[in-house]
This record gives structure tokens, C-alpha cells and sequence, in this order.
């Protein structure tokens, strides 16, 4: 589990700024400000920014940068305004240029650090926070995304020397202890890791993630992942999370449940579909061409703006999905759960809770990772798996029938695939009572 901290610094309001730079700036021939027009031009700017009116904000920047090319504060200023719009390269233009006039301020290099992390961009972004440490940044802050950057990168082992660095220093610093012992705990260090998740219980005996993963290296198997784990994995997560499912770890699971629900229904068209845990919308853009409306629920707030992004959802609600079926009113011709059931072991509630809110003959689509236990295990990587008699047994205890089920590699994980099972389900025509 991973948290990458996207913290600005507050931009100066000190006007005494521009006229300080004033002498060095080249002032439009066209136009001779005053003074005075100039700081209340750049005072109504920041005032703005400050309120979130950020369009009003860029506009008047963008006005005094017609008077004032030269003034690096203003183009930081506009970095600052495009970041928080999510205008990541109009961002990264300006951070450029406010670099190169100014290229000893650690906040320019920071600010632009962070912005290229939302480009993908690891390499250049860990070059910006080493220009920031070099001109005399020495916060944890910097050191902790220049370690997120090399863990990007998968250069793990400067990133566990950056984590021990800021540890040291700062031995309470949750997310280095959390992503340090991610890191042991990947490299196969269990005694380190299950040590650093012990300790960041310490300083958080209410940590979930760290309590989860602790059970997934003691074997323990409880009944489902904490939510608040799931809810903080997928929030820190969503930035990235189709570049690195689709571009870095093959994922195809979506198109590959798509793919075998057409050679089954080629002609369908279901009315109303439920895409459960529905994270960015992968799994709503597949399915989206043979469904009239879609509802999508997830956990993880931060993605559901990212599938709010893609325009193909009827409704995006925030939501526990087992709280929502149990709760909602719609009956669905065809629900979709695709890698849900990862972070939940026994299914007995939700899919019974799935068959109440189908209708005759709804369909239930959904992945699994492969468990050879008897029924279903956490694993060490703090996912759940399943084996295909426990989701037969399952299927058969509330109300559905397997019309198909295929072995398939979900994605990768440290370079090996990870095997899985794809299931469509039809409920009964006479479903057993609820739970």
C-alpha cells in the first residue's frame, strides 16, 4: 500500500515581490502600469486563488504576465493555478519558465517535482526534487516524493535508503515506515516488513492497512479487507492506476469478461447494469455499448472523478457495495464486479445481496484470484484468493447458476502473472430468501 503525499507550498502573497523583481523584468512598451495597478491586479489574483476561483485567478495572471514576461513568481503562480486544474503540461510550461528564471527557489522545483509526477513523468520529477534539495531543501516532504519517484521507477533500492534516510530523522513518519516495509515485504524481507508494520502500529494502533498486512504474513484469514484499507489504497492509487494496470501490469480483465459475455449473448441488450466496485470505469467502457444506463459504486471517492471523467455512468455513488445493495431499490438487469472480490474473503452476504437486486434471469459477471485452499485464503500480498468450489458453493447457497467459468491470468505482479477464474452467473428462477 502506498501513500504519495501531492502537498503544495502556499504561494507568497507578499506584494513587496514584484517590485523587488521589477527593475529586472521587462515591461511591455505598450503599456506603463503603475505601481499601485500592478499590486492590485496581483493582490486581486491571489485573492481569487486563494478563494478556488481559479479561472478568475489565471485570468488576471495571465494579464500581468503581458506586462511583466520576466517575473518568475507569476509564472509559478500559474503552475500552481494549471496543477490544481489538473492542467498538467500548461502547468509544467510555466514551471519551466518560472525555473529558469529563478533557479535557486527549492518551491519552484518542489511544485514542478510534484506536477510532473501527475505526467507519469518519475524521471524528470526526481531530478526537480533533487534540484529542490540542492538549493537548500531539506524537508521531509522532498525527500519523501523523491522517494515515491524512485519507487515509480522500481529502483527500490534508493528508495529504501530514502525511506531509512527520513526514518531516522523522523521516526514517526507513517508513510515512509508503511511504504518501507511495502517495499521489504515485496523484495521477499518478511521479518523487516512484518517488524516496520508493527512498528507503524506503534505510533497508529488504529492503522488498518498495516493490521491487514500483518495478517496476510501470519496467515491469518479474516473475512474481508478493512474498508478504510481499501478506501486509502484505491484514493492513493487513482492518479495511476489505468497507466499502471493496462500500460505496466497487462491488465485485461475487463475486456476479457466483455469478451466472453458477448460469445454468450451476442445480441443482448441489457437495460440496467451495476458495475460494482467500479473504480476509474474500465469495466464501465467495456460493457457500456450493450447496456442503456449504468450505475457505479465505489469506496474510493478520488476514483470515482476519474470515471466521472469518461462520461458513461448513469450515477456514480460513494459507497461500502454490500451497504448499497442491501440498501438500494433498483433491480438490475446485469451486475459487474471486476477484481472486487480481491479485497473481500467470504461472499456469502454480497452475493446473495447481488441476487435481490437482479431480475429473473439477471446476469452476474465477475473475476477472482485463484486460491487452493478449500474455500478461500488472504494471501501474502494482501489480496483474497478463491477456489472455484467455494464460488460453485456460494453460487448455488443464493440464488445462481454458472453458465460459464474460465481460468485466466487477471495481470502481473513482480513480472509473474497472477492466475484467476472469470465467472458469468444467472439467478434461479426461484432464488433462496435473503440472508
Amino acid at each position: 500500500m502506498i501513500h504519495p503525499v501531492y502537498q503544495f507550498r502556499q504561494f507568497d502573497l507578499a506584494i513587496s515581490l514584484i517590485f523587488q523583481t521589477l527593475p529586472m523584468c521587462e515591461i511591455s512598451r505598450t503599456e506603463n502600469p503603475s505601481h499601485r495597478d500592478i499590486e492590485n491586479l496581483f493582490a486581486q489574483a491571489c485573492q481569487l486563488h486563494q478563494d478556488g476561483k481559479l479561472e478568475k485567478a489565471l485570468k488576471l495572471y495571465r494579464q500581468l504576465l503581458k506586462k511583466l514576461p520576466g517575473l518568475s513568481l507569476l509564472h509559478f503562480n500559474c503552475g500552481l493555478v494549471l496543477f490544481e486544474l489538473g492542467l498538467f503540461q500548461d502547468a509544467e510550461n510555466h514551471y519551466r519558465k518560472a525555473a529558469g528564471l529563478q533557479e535557486d527557489d527549492p518551491d519552484i522545483h518542489y511544485n514542478r517535482g510534484l506536477n510532473f509526477r501527475r505526467l507519469y513523468k518519475f524521471s524528470e520529477a526526481a531530478q526537480s526534487f533533487g534540484y529542490a534539495i540542492k538549493a537548500g531543501d531539506t524537508t521531509v516532504d522532498t525527500f519523501y516524493n523523491l522517494a515515491l519517484c524512485h519507487q515509480d521507477m522500481e529502483d527500490y533500492a534508493v528508495a529504501e535508503r530514502l525511506y531509512m534516510r527520513i526514518l531516522k530523522e523522523t521516526p514517526d513518519h507513517l508513510s515512509s515506515l508503511n511504504n518501507y516495509a511495502y517495499l521489504c515485504h515485496k523484495s521477499g524481507n518478511i521479518k523487516k516488513a512484518e517488524q516496520l508494520y508493527r512498528q507503524l502500529l506503534l505510533y497508529n494502533p488504529q492503522h488498518q492497512g498495516a493490521k491487514h498486512m500483518l495478517d496476510s504474513l501470519s496467515g491469518e484469514t479474516p473475512d474481508t479487507a478493512p474498508l478504510e484499507y481499501v478506501e486509502a489504497v484505491f484514493d492513493n492509487y487513482a492518479t495511476e492506476f489505468e497507466q499502471s494496470l493496462i500500460d505496466n501490469l497487462e491488465y485485461r480483465t475487463p475486456t476479457t469478461l466483455h469478451t466472453l459475455y458477448n460469445n454468450l449473448f451476442p445480441d443482448s441488450s441489457r437495460i440496467l447494469a451495476l458495475d460494482l466496485g467500479c473504480g476509474t470505469g474500465l469495466a464501465g467502457q467495456e460493457f457500456n455499448d450493450c447496456c442503456r444506463e449504468i450505475i457505479g459504486v465505489d469506496i474510493s471517492e478520488k476514483m470515482l472523478h476519474v470515471a466521472a471523467e469518461k462520461k458513461i455512468y448513469k450515477k456514480l455513488i460513494k459507497d461500502d457495495i454490500l451497504h448499497f445493495l442491501q440498501n438500494s431499490s433498483d433491480v438490475f438487469d446485469l451486475i459487474v464486479a471486476v477484481d472486487v472480490f480481491t479485497y473481500m474473503g467470504c461472499l456469502e452476504q454480497v452475493f446473495a445481496s447481488c441476487s435481490d437486486s437482479s431480475s429473473d434471469k439477471g446476469l452476474f459477471l465477475f473475476s477472482v484470484e485463484v486460491s487452493h485452499s478449500e474455500t478461500f485464503e488472504l494471501k501474502t500480498t494482501g489480496r483474497f484468493g478463491h477456489s472455484h468450489d467455494y464460488i460453485n458453493m456460494v453460487s448455488q447457497k443464493t440464488g445462481w447458476t454458472i453458465l460459464k467459468s474460465v481460468h485466466s491470468r487477471l495481470r502481473k505482479d513482480g513480472g509473474e502473472w497472477i492466475e484467476g477464474f472469470i465467472f458469468i452467473l444467472e439467478k434461479h428462477a426461484d432464488p433462496p430468501g435473503k440472508f
